[in-house]
């Protein structure tokens, strides 16, 4: 995918255009949605937390599951109290 932006009523290229695209050929542009990540972000994204991932210790992602745990139970209990829930 090659980025640009819209400049004084034209756009221009924030990328170097691939080296196949030959003079003369159609293209199109689309409008981005500024609150919707791209596919190349979703991309580098998984890649940095695949590697983020692979050098964890097994000692603090088990200490993580535990307070996910405590903090889910903790949620739960509050929301059953303010609905008058309590078992």
């Amino acid at each position: 995918m090659i980025h640009a932006v819209v400049r004084s009523g034209g756009v221009q290229l924030t990328d170097p255009l691939p080296k196949e695209w030959i003079e003369g050929q159609a293209v199109s542009i689309e409008a981005i949605d500024p609150n919707e990540a791209s596919d190349d972000q979703i991309r580098d994204d998984f890649a940095m937390l695949q590697e983020l991932c692979s050098t964890s210790d097994p000692d603090d992602e088990a200490a993580l599951e535990i307070a996910l745990r405590i903090a889910d139970e903790s949620a739960k209990d509050s929301v059953r109290r303010q609905m008058g829930l309590n078992w």
